[in-house]
């Protein structure tokens, strides 16, 4: 009863600038990505070339995740949230200047550096504010807040038309207005820790099913995401039935992601990871034979899409942490976020080639392979390998979006002082 009496509540008002900044920015890049698909194929690109474009967007997103943290040692947070936010807002305008694929994909590609550069700068500010006692609540409320953009984001679908110029400009308006917040707000910005240097080849050896399972559910993530819209335009949805399909596929993450992570904190996260294989498995067979392409009727699916797709991402990653050491922990968390944001480069492209060689359905036929050689590879390494012990270092689960290698190495320090010790060991 003490120890709940003493126990401060989680107070928004000082975060609250940096929640703006974020859901403005989540929301004009939800907005930007359904378009860019949904436009790219009024203009008749096809299906190839536009899985290109999609998947540039996670080529950058990977290299933004590498050299921003530069750019916050060197000039802070601020600046280096106002910079990226001006050029993602004139990479967004530039699409509507130059209509031709290979620009196209590089102005993705810059967006994806930029949104890299700001979900850092966000991530790890509001890291700085958060204690041991509220970092969860913090982590869910960011997490609540970024799905929710994004998905009302798809819904701005319906504002005008996308084949002309105002939704770009929409984008525009919303990315430029997202450095408001951070450039006028009182709240302090953290001191940046320097990051770990990666050792992919170790955390591949302690860990494969961790690394293999981050890099699939990068590339199922990001193929459903990037080439969604893409699948509702060719099956014949308008444009606002695009927009309803993809608020469905993030409406099941809201409902299913919470859930799905608790109850593998209480089991071997290897059965659930598993499982969430299976169903997507099944999911993504229901929608290649399916035969009603009707509106209402691939909602369900979609939502189930939503639901079991994007907590498999965390899964994995929760199962890498739950074999290896506390001072690894940084350097784990950059190196899958570099596995994570290559296998998001090759999703689309991979996608897209299925599809302009079979139809629409394609995406689904290759994401329904993708969960079962994942699946295959659970068992695999179920039978090959004992549970890991419940006792000694077990990371709990996290609701992961995008965490960023500062964010973690805030993490380590917390539980070093809760165990009396320092970051460094000592």
């Amino acid at each position: 009863m003490t120890q709940l009496q003493n126990r401060k509540p989680l107070a928004i008002a000082p975060i609250s600038a940096l929640l703006i900044s974020l859901f403005l920015a989540a929301l004009g890049n939800g907005l930007q990505g359904t378009l860019v698909a949904i436009r790219a194929g009024l203009e008749n690109f096809n299906e190839e070339t536009i899985g290109i474009i999609m998947s540039s967007y996670f080529v950058g997103y990977m290299f933004g995740a590498v050299i921003v943290p530069n750019y916050v040692e060197r000039v802070g947070h601020i600046r280096t949230f106002a910079a990226m936010a001006s050029i993602a807002s004139a990479a967004t305008l530039s699409h509507l200047l130059i209509i031709e694929p290979i620009s196209w994909a590089f102005f993705r590609a810059v967006n994806g550096f930029c949104i890299a550069g700001l979900a850092l700068v966000i991530e790890s500010w509001l890291n700085g504010h958060a204690v041991t006692e509220n970092r969860g609540q913090i982590l869910s409320i960011y997490g609540l807040v970024v799905v929710a953009a994004i998905g009302l984001g798809q819904l701005l679908l319906n504002i005008a038309d996308p084949s002309r110029f105002i939704l770009f400009c929409i984008v525009s308006i919303i990315i430029s207005l997202s450095l408001v917040p951070v450039s006028l707000t009182h709240s302090v910005a953290p001191t940046i820790v320097g990051s770990s240097h990666f050792n992919l080849p170790r955390l591949l050896k302690l860990t494969p099913l961790g690394v293999i399972g981050t890099m699939i559910t990068g590339m199922t993530m990001s193929a459903y995401l990037g080439m969604g819209p893409t699948y509702a335009q060719k099956t014949g949805f308008n444009t606002a039935g695009i927009s309803v399909f993809m608020t469905a596929i993030m409406t099941g993450t809201l409902v299913f992601h919470w859930p799905i992570g608790r109850f593998s904190d209480r089991v071997d996260r290897r059965f659930v990871i598993a499982l969430v294989a299976l169903a997507n498995g099944m999911v993504c067979l229901c929608f290649v034979g399916w035969t009603i392409s009707a509106y209402g009727a691939l909602l369900p699916l979609a939502f189930l899409l939503g639901g079991f797709g994007q907590p498999l991402y965390a899964l994995c990653v929760a199962h890498a942490n739950d074999n290896i050491s506390t001072d690894e922990v940084l350097s784990t968390a950059s190196s899958l976020l570099l596995v994570f944001s290559f296998g998001s480069s090759l999703g689309p492209f991979f996608a897209s080639l299925i599809m302009g060689q079979i139809g629409p359905k394609g995406l689904f036929i290759f994401l329904g392979l993708l969960y079962l050689f994942l699946l295959l590879l659970t068992l695999y390494h179920i039978k090959q390998y004992p549970k890991v012990p419940q006792e000694g270092w077990r990371r709990g689960f996290v609701s992961t979006y995008t965490r960023t290698p500062l964010e973690v190495q805030s993490d380590v320090e917390n539980e070093s002082v809760e165990d009396g010790t320092d970051s460094d060991g000592s």
